[in-house]
Parts: C-alpha cells; sequence; structure tokens
C-alpha cells in the first residue's frame, strides 16, 4: 500500500511532464503523424502495383547503380536539363539496403518529409501555427494525382520546390519584415544557393525564382544595384556548379537546353492553352479530376466551392497590397500577397512556355501535368489560411472542413486502380512483374532483346543489366533519345537477340513471323506473362522489320 502510494507522484509527475511536452511540441507532433500516414498511403500505393517502375524511374535506377560503380552523372543521361539527384540519394539507398524496385520507390520519402516540412515553414510566416498545421496536413496528404507525380522518380521537381520554399521563406522575411532582418549578405547567399542548386535540379525552379525576384523588386527598385547581390550571385555559382561543370564540359551547349536558345517558336493559341491549363492541368492538381477514377459531382462541387471560398478569401484580405502592386510597391502588404504573385507566375510561365504548346499538341494523355505541380505550395497554405479563420469562429467547423477535403482525397486513392496510377503517361501497358518474362528469357539463353523501352529499361534495371533492352522503333521510327547507348551497341552486337512483344503489339507478331519465313529465317517464339518472344536464328538489322515494332500509348 505503501509503496504504491510513494510510486504514485512519481508516475503522475512524469505523466504530468508528456503531456506538458506534448502540448508545447503540438504541431510537431500533428504535422509528424500526417506525414507518416501520408507516407504510408504513398507505400500502400506502391505495393498494390507490385512496387511498378516505369522506363524514366528504371533510368534513374540505372544510374544509382553506375554511381555505386563509379560514375559521377550530372544530368539524366543524354537529357542534360534534369538533374541527377535522385539518382544519388538513390545510390546511397541501394548500398544501404540493396538495389531493388522497393528500395528505388524509398529514394521520394525523404524528399516528402523535407517538401512538408518546407510548406509548414512558409505558412507558419505566411499565416498562422494553426494555418502551417492545416497545409502540412493536406501537403502530406494530397490529392492521388499530386501522389502519382511526386511519388515516383521522374526528376527531383519535388526538391527543386523544397529549395524554392526555403527560397521564398527567406524573400519573404526580407520583404515584409518591420525590421530589417538580420545578416542580409547571408541570406541573399542562401538565396542564391537555393536557386542554383535548384536551376541543376529541374527547371521548374524559375517560377520560385520569378517570384522572389518580383518580390524583391517591388519592395526596393534599388535591388538590382546592392552590393548584397554579390552575395546572391555567389551563392547561385556554388549551387549551381554541376551545371557550370557539365557546361564547361561540353562547350556549354547545356544552357541551349536549359533556356531555350535557338528554339522554334510558333504562334500559340494562347486563348486555348490557358483554357486546358484550366479545365485540365489544375483541376487535377487540385483533386477536382482524377484520371484514374470518376469522382461524385456532388462531393467535387463542395471541395470546388470550398478552394474558391478559401481563395477569395486570401484575395480578399490581401486586395490593399495587391492594389498597389501596379505602383510597383509592397506598401500595405502581406505575405499572403506571395501566394497569390506565385499562383499568377505559374499561370504565365505555363501559358507562354513550350509547355502551354505541348498542352495543345499531346491531348490524348497527360504530358504537362506534372509542371504544374509547384501549385501545391501555394494552394495547401490558401486553404489553411481560410480554415484558421474560420476556426476563429468553430473550431468543429474548421475540423470538419477539413475532414471533408480528407475524406475526398482518401476516397481518389480507394477508388483508383493502382496498376494504372503508376503507369507511363507515354505508355500504359506495363506488366505487373517481369519475373516471367526473366526466367523464360534466361531459359532460351537470350542475354539481348528489341523491344518497347517503357517496358525494356524496367526490364534492365530488375536484370541489373544482365539483359539489354533497346527499343528499334523509338530510336528509328521516333528518332528518341538512346538514355543508354551502352546498353542498345549491346543489343545490335548480340549473335541473336530476340524481338519482345507487348500486349498493344500482337497485332503484329502475326506479319513479323511472316516476314520472317519469307526470308527463310528460323525462329523460337514463347509466351512469358503478358509478352511473347520470338527468337530469329540469323542476324539482321531492325530496320527492315521496324514497321512490325510499333507501338501506342
Amino acid at each position: 500500500m505503501s509503496a504504491s502510494a510513494a510510486d504514485t507522484p512519481s508516475t503522475n509527475s512524469a505523466a504530468e511532464r508528456l503531456t506538458a511536452w506534448a502540448l508545447r511540441h503540438i504541431a510537431l507532433i500533428v504535422v509528424g503523424v500526417a506525414t507518416a500516414i501520408g507516407i504510408a498511403l504513398r507505400l500502400w500505393l506502391m505495393a498494390r502495383s507490385n512496387w511498378m517502375i516505369d522506363g524514366d524511374e528504371a533510368t534513374f535506377g540505372i544510374m544509382a547503380e553506375h554511381i555505386l560503380h563509379g560514375q559521377h552523372p550530372i544530368f539524366l543521361y543524354n537529357q542534360p536539363y534534369m538533374g541527377s539527384f535522385q539518382a544519388y540519394i538513390g545510390a546511397i539507398f541501394f548500398f544501404l539496403f540493396g538495389m531493388s524496385r522497393v528500395t528505388l520507390k524509398l529514394v521520394t520519402v525523404p524528399e516528402i518529409i523535407a517538401f512538408t516540412a518546407s510548406v509548414y515553414f512558409l505558412a507558419r510566416r505566411i499565416g498562422s501555427r494553426r494555418a502551417a498545421i492545416i497545409a502540412s496536413i493536406l501537403t502530406a496528404i494530397p490529392p492521388i494525382y499530386v501522389v502519382a507525380a511526386t511519388a515516383r522518380l521522374w526528376g527531383p521537381l519535388l526538391d527543386a520546390m523544397t529549395l524554392g520554399n526555403i527560397m521564398l521563406l527567406l524573400v519573404i522575411d526580407e520583404v515584409y519584415s518591420d525590421q530589417p532582418p538580420s545578416r542580409p549578405w547571408l541570406r541573399f547567399f542562401i538565396i542564391g544557393v537555393c536557386a542554383g542548386a535548384g536551376f541543376w535540379m529541374h527547371g521548374q525552379i524559375v517560377v520560385y525564382i520569378a517570384t522572389a525576384g518580383i518580390l524583391l523588386f517591388l519592395k526596393d527598385k534599388r535591388v538590382v544595384i546592392q552590393p548584397r547581390l554579390l552575395a546572391l550571385f555567389a551563392g547561385f555559382v556554388l549551387g549551381d556548379l554541376p551545371v557550370l561543370d557539365f557546361a564547361r564540359n561540353h562547350s556549354y551547349n547545356t544552357f541551349d537546353h536549359l533556356l531555350g536558345v535557338g528554339a522554334k517558336h510558333s504562334t500559340q493559341d494562347y486563348p486555348a492553352i490557358a483554357k486546358f491549363y484550366f479545365r485540365e492541368n489544375v483541376t487535377r492538381v487540385l483533386g477536382l479530376k482524377n484520371p484514374w477514377a470518376p469522382e461524385p459531382r456532388f462531393f467535387k462541387a463542395i471541395i470546388l466551392l470550398l478552394l474558391a471560398a478559401a481563395l477569395g478569401y486570401v484575395v480578399y484580405r490581401c486586395r490593399w497590397g495587391l492594389l498597389n502592386w501596379p505602383r510597383l510597391s509592397v506598401r500595405r502588404g502581406q505575405p499572403a500577397d506571395a501566394l497569390i504573385l506565385f499562383c499568377a507566375v505559374m499561370t504565365v510561365a505555363f501559358i507562354f512556355s513550350t509547355f502551354g504548346a505541348l498542352a495543345l499538341q499531346f491531348t490524348t494523355f497527360d504530358a504537362t501535368g506534372r509542371y504544374v505541380i509547384p501549385l501545391i505550395t501555394a494552394v495547401p497554405i490558401i486553404i489553411g489560411i481560410g480554415l484558421a479563420r474560420i476556426d476563429d469562429w468553430s473550431r468543429p467547423a474548421a475540423v470538419g472542413l477539413l475532414g471533408v477535403f480528407l475524406a475526398f482525397y482518401l476516397l481518389g486513392y480507394a477508388k483508383s486502380d493502382s496498376q494504372q496510377v503508376w503507369q507511363s503517361d507515354y505508355w500504359s501497358h506495363l506488366p505487373e512483374s517481369n519475373t516471367a518474362l526473366i526466367a523464360q528469357l534466361n531459359r532460351m539463353g537470350v542475354t539481348a532483346v528489341w523491344m518497347n523501352h517503357w517496358a525494356g529499361t524496367p526490364l534492365m534495371f530488375d536484370t541489373n543489366e544482365k539483359l539489354a533492352a533497346a527499343d528499334a522503333y523509338d530510336l528509328i521510327v521516333g528518332h528518341g533519345i538512346d538514355r543508354l547507348p551502352v546498353d542498345t551497341d549491346r543489343v545490335r552486337n548480340a549473335a541473336e537477340p530476340a524481338y519482345v512483344f507487348t500486349p498493344d503489339q500482337y497485332g503484329q507478331i502475326g506479319p513479323f513471323e511472316q516476314w520472317l519465313n519469307q526470308h527463310g529465317i528460323r525462329y523460337d517464339d514463347a509466351t512469358a506473362g503478358d509478352y511473347r518472344i520470338v527468337r530469329p536464328h540469323k542476324k539482321f538489322d531492325p530496320a527492315l522489320v521496324v514497321q512490325f515494332l510499333g507501338y501506342h500509348s
């Protein structure tokens, strides 16, 4: 009895300390839990599709393995405008956990954590702690389209966006602080590093750079002659060293790609591009359009109404600052103004860039939606500010409306076919597994194949390049990028390369075999899962049969 009584004060004291700690760190706990749930949902979606990877993801994975063996690529192979940052992270993960699809997919986990954290701090500076918590929850658990575009290795877009958020945070603090921020030279240097590193990682960093530059100019037109720009320039050079090193060793041709030097631009139908941008791209990023499952119209109407109300509230709240922009001033402005400016810059950049032309050129598949993903920097914060205002009136109402958003997003997760979510937008016939194909090719003694590169590159990743694959149709007819020319040469030089046909090519197998028979070429054939394999016993130029190797998305 006495022993229990003696233990009670200590137990209560420990419980009180734990409760006090939790209350002090409630934001950290909520954001951490939301981020963990968001990661778990992403992994669940990936596992349901057997950790499917498309051709681009497989290329980054192969690059990661090459890095472990001493190579140091700066950009995605033969595409000198998308940084190889994800491949270096992948190399670290492969070193720790071994090379596999699961390990490759895990590369996106630290990206999601870093981006969610950057949104939290940006939202807290722009709005309030409550707005930051809400924004972080909606960032960690976004619409499924955003998950599909950011939780795969399509280039370090999310990493560049994280750097962009840091840059905006520093610039907003510079522009809207009542007192001059301390250490201005260091601040400008860090802004420059973020801009330079982001420029290496992904071209979408220009949206953040443009927004930051406009804000600084509106604050003080003399910024263009301030000595602090030397610190910014030095930081940019430091962050952009990979690009500068690559350019130095390639006659500076890389800037032709990065800046569009010499590109031919035809007259564009800008109203049509704007219509496509809002009707297709923006609606997908906002979750109002799910490419893989229809959403209830009533539910979508509620979400659209809530989004419009949140945006309207933020615009109304920022009205005096926005009205001063034509006067090139941020007088009477506030940090939330930056959100409106960011969305405007994103919209203008898309409509008047090459992406806008691509949007109208490729209307049968989603070729440009992922380039609008930077909007998820601003949209969750706008919603967070709106719901935080409602929270001032009624906590249950704010929590309920947040629940409406999350329920709508989670419904999209549950209804969507995971096999389709992780398919490439350019070619959507990837099988769930290459196991049967690899086993059959091994039984046939095949080490080199001609096949669609969207399926062939994942095959090479799964075998750690023990099998070489190349796409004759893409190289000869499509004049595509040969990202792995060494493997292409292995296929060209193979004594008896096989031809692998995917489901969308089944109708071409008969004519191909007829051509072989007409030319007296013996062959073996076999079925492996969704694939058909034809291995001629005589080598010939694939250009002679390229008409049988076409495919469609």
